[in-house]
């Protein structure tokens, strides 16, 4: 393990794809958040690393920040992204300083890891803004996610799930 003289130094580490799993094991235990999202989005993390990282709340920036990263990761374990899919639906209000939180729900309807029924659950319109829906409308990619948007009760979001499955369709049928 090498020795580390300053946070920059954990911070390159952790991001680094020549950084080696025990030692990416290590900096997810980091007392710096930023270490623990560097380690989050390196490549080469396990699935055991990921879990490992899942914040025990998701109310501050950094706690927020960790989870866009773990949802983004294409191989953050299910059981991790059923459970931050529960945790982040307060957050998703488009309220203020919520951003990355908003960030992470977008990112977890994109995930094609992530279980439908996690997904319905963080896309109820009772408890989300119409905002983040029109949002995980434009930018998902997965044709499940758009087909249940297509009956929301928000006319934007629907329209905006229309025309991606439009998109999707034109490209598809462009590139046989």
């Amino acid at each position: 393990m090498r020795k580390y003289h300053s946070a920059k130094d954990y911070w390159d580490a952790a991001k680094s794809p020549e950084t080696p799993i025990e030692e990416l094991d290590f900096l997810a235990k980091s007392e710096y958040d930023f270490v623990r999202v560097g380690v989050a989005q390196n490549p080469n993390v396990t699935s055991e690393i990921l879990a490992s990282l899942i914040p025990s709340r998701i109310e501050s920036w950094n706690e927020q920040t960790l989870a866009a990263a773990l949802t983004e990761n294409l191989r953050t374990p299910v059981e991790v992204l059923m459970l931050l899919a529960t945790e982040l639906i307060p957050v998703l209000n488009h309220g203020r300083g919520n951003d990355q939180g908003f960030r992470a729900g977008v990112n977890l309807c994109c995930n094609p890891n992530t279980p439908l029924d996690s997904i319905r659950e963080v896309l109820n319109p009772d408890k989300v803004a119409t905002q983040f829906r029109k949002v995980v409308a434009r930018e998902t990619r997965r044709q499940d996610v758009l087909n249940l948007l297509l009956s929301d009760r928000s006319e934007i979001a629907k329209k905006r799930a229309h025309e991606s499955l439009e998109k999707m369709n034109r490209v598809e049928s462009n590139n046989p």
